[in-house]
């Protein structure tokens, strides 16, 4: 994900500094999982974990500690979505601005039929509260070190002071659905802590000016209200309303801690737990969202919590169980050997451009895989996976489809994990109903069009005057891809029959509506965007014939013929899917040797970009048509190399993780292993 331009760089004063001498000695490196020795500057940094619905973020500081919480379903409530009115009245005459090559015009003409005042991001995706667990040591922290075995779930974090060694362990339990922390000794009697739930609070992660904390403090002012902690003898609690809810959103927020003890003595003061002189402690914590304000849920969670056994050994093993089973299915060997022993400042500080450390590589081979695992529930992951630090997070941390979401999915198939896939399949069914008033609104269409951000809505907000996402058409057929290949790697027909052959039915009627035939019999596919990009020379992102639409329906076109002819239907439907076949626009090679991302010569390539939307035929596999085409495969690599170099070499305007995604992906498809 690319650094936000508006968001500084953030800049973070740890509450207590480790002194750079510790190692991870006293901290085993799982075999496969890692191990660091510092703590968090801020949640980026944080150890995470998760169940796919709940996650937790720690920040592992040993005396001034806070592990964030966040929920799959909370999505801050915003006031009600915005629904598009109907401008599909007025598409011939932005299609006919475009064709005289007023681009910005037509670009204008669709944001204002809209009725916004500007680019509306869907519903945020926003932390729920703290875990604060603050301490004092007795004499100078050292041996410090934290690690997260990805085999198991489990976070860790580990130091010394002169009464002996302190552990947090902490994991979100697949079997039980909550989130699990112990806070041992390894001496009885030194475990002396004060817990609260209360409301995130990043003022500590980020310098006091930056306009990151101030935009959250008060977009936290602006959407929640009724704030109250609270504490007895073995719980702690967090409550809030949501100011800006509206009916059928959540309309509050609740969650409960269960505190079990072994020795020692507790107490509640101001909201927060004081535990003195206990041996351990363990902690079940859990979250409700209710969608009636009125009716409070914390005796359901009390009562949930009180049936949960308090063995942190036997609910690791329940949940390491089901979470191995998912993350153990593959593994990456590049003979990173003993290395792994080694802590991952010392592999990243070891590691060039020109001579990676491989273990490193394995172990980001083995984040990524964990990640994705940890945050797939209900809900695929958002922009950032199922975690979160602050009330503004960047591009609202949603569903962004034209590229963040595609890219985090990508392995599930390849990677031994298709179950995780129908968190994906079942969201996108989820919003059909707004991606058909998507198609009918801007286009007239039937089917559907997929927006390029959505979250408790689908509906397509995101357009501006300078910015042309409502013209974007290839979301739902690149959605259909990956509905498509859960049949071909599962081989299941009722999925086929069932889910992917009705949505690329869905997706097909809608280019049967929207293509148009041109002089030369060939289709238009007016009006388009090429995903956040521009033609060179052009100050307009509204276009015609992207390839990366002409791509993404040719795709489904075929495959839609082929699942039906497996399953024996849409016999009167094929021909005319066939002949829409052969009247897409051909891929179409620029002067320099690269595909071109408009298949016309009237708008030229704008290659300085992060995005590369218009190598999307080989995202996921080698089509006939550019297997047999020795000069298409040249186009398509010179195209990768290309961006490469123009792009991201020395490049200085922040990351954006998918665009390098697809590059390798591409890279991949074509065999060419040295540029993977």
């Amino acid at each position: 994900m690319k650094t936000n331009p508006s968001h500084p760089a953030w800049i973070a004063t740890l509450t207590l500094m480790i002194p750079l001498s510790a190692s991870a000695a006293s901290l085993p490196v799982p075999d496969r999982g890692f191990v660091s020795i510092r703590p968090a500057q801020n949640w980026e940094e944080g150890l995470i974990t998760g169940n796919g619905s709940l996650a937790i973020n720690a920040l592992c500081r040993p005396l001034n500690e806070r592990i964030i919480f966040t929920h799959e379903r909370l999505w801050m409530p915003m006031g009600g979505p915005h629904v598009p009115p109907d401008q599909s009245a007025h598409l011939p005459e932005i299609r006919k601005l475009i064709a005289e090559g007023k681009y910005k015009e037509a670009e204008q003409l669709q944001f204002k039929l809209t009725g916004q005042k500007s680019f509306m991001y869907p519903e945020y995706y926003v932390p729920a509260f703290d875990l604060t667990i603050n301490s004092e040591s007795q004499g100078e922290v050292r041996d410090y070190a934290r690690s997260v075995n990805f085999q198991t779930g489990e976070a860790v974090v580990r130091w010394s002071d002169d009464r002996g060694a302190f552990e947090r362990r902490m994991f979100v339990s697949r079997a039980a659905g909550v989130a699990v922390i112990r806070l041992v000794g390894t001496k009885p009697g030194t475990v002396s802590v004060r817990l609260k739930l209360e409301q995130r609070e990043p003022s500590d992660e980020f310098n006091k000016d930056s306009d990151v904390l101030k935009d959250s403090d008060q977009c936290f002012k602006e959407h929640f209200g009724d704030l109250k902690s609270a504490a007895g003898a073995d719980w702690i609690t967090f409550g809030a309303r949501f100011l800006r809810s509206y009916p059928g959103s959540i309309q509050a927020l609740e969650g409960r801690g269960r505190v079990i003890t072994t020795g020692g003595t507790t107490g509640s003061a101001d909201g927060a737990l004081s535990i003195r002189n206990a041996d351990d402690a363990l902690i079940l914590v859990d979250l409700r969202l209710p969608r009636d304000a009125t009716k409070s849920e914390q005796d359901q969670l009390a009562a949930r919590l009180a049936a949960i056994p308090a063995d942190y050994a036997a609910l690791l093993k329940a949940h390491a169980a089901l979470h191995g089973a998912l993350f153990n299915r593959m593994k990456l060997d590049l003979g990173g050997g003993d290395d792994h022993q080694k802590p991952t400042e010392t592999l990243m500080d070891e590691s060039t451009f020109d001579r990676i450390n491989r273990a490193w590589l394995e172990k980001q081979f083995d984040a990524g895989r964990y990640n994705i695992i940890c945050a797939t529930g209900e809900l695929p992951p958002n922009l950032q996976g199922k975690w979160g630090g602050t009330y503004v997070p960047g591009w609202a941390s949603d569903f962004t489809h034209n590229g963040n979401v595609p890219s985090a999915i990508a392995a599930n198939h390849m990677g031994n994990m298709p179950e995780l896939m129908l968190a994906y399949v079942n969201y996108i069914e989820s919003i059909i109903p707004d991606m058909e008033i998507n198609a009918k609104h801007f286009f007239g269409c039937r089917g559907i069009v997929l927006p390029s951000r959505s979250s408790t809505h689908a509906y397509n907000n995101a357009l501006a005057p300078n910015f042309g996402g409502g013209m974007w058409v290839a979301g739902a057929a690149w959605a259909a891809h990956f509905f498509y290949d859960y049949y071909l790697y599962t081989e299941d027909e009722n999925f086929l029959a069932e889910h992917a052959l009705p949505f690329m039915e869905k997706v097909a009627v809608f280019f049967e509506d929207f293509v148009q035939e041109g002089p030369d019999g060939k289709y238009i596919l007016s009006p388009a965007q090429s995903p956040e990009n521009w033609p060179a020379g052009s100050k307009s992102q509204a276009s015609y014939n992207a390839t990366m639409d002409v791509a993404a329906a040719k795709e489904l076109l075929a495959n839609v013929v082929t699942a039906s002819r497996k399953l024996g239907k849409n016999a009167d439907k094929i021909p005319l899917w066939e002949k829409m076949l052969t009247k897409m626009p051909d891929y179409a090679i620029a002067e320099n040797g690269i595909i071109k991302e408009w298949l016309t010569p009237k708008l030229g390539n704008n290659d300085a970009h992060r995005h590369s939307s218009q190598l999307y035929p080989l995202y996921d596999g080698l089509p006939d048509e550019i297997a047999n085409s020795p000069e298409l495969r040249s186009a398509f690599i010179k195209s990768v190399e290309d961006k490469l170099e123009r792009y991201w070499k020395d490049n200085e305007n922040g990351f954006m993780s998918f665009g390098i995604v697809q590059l390798g992906q591409v890279s991949a498809s074509l065999g060419h292993g040295d540029i993977v």
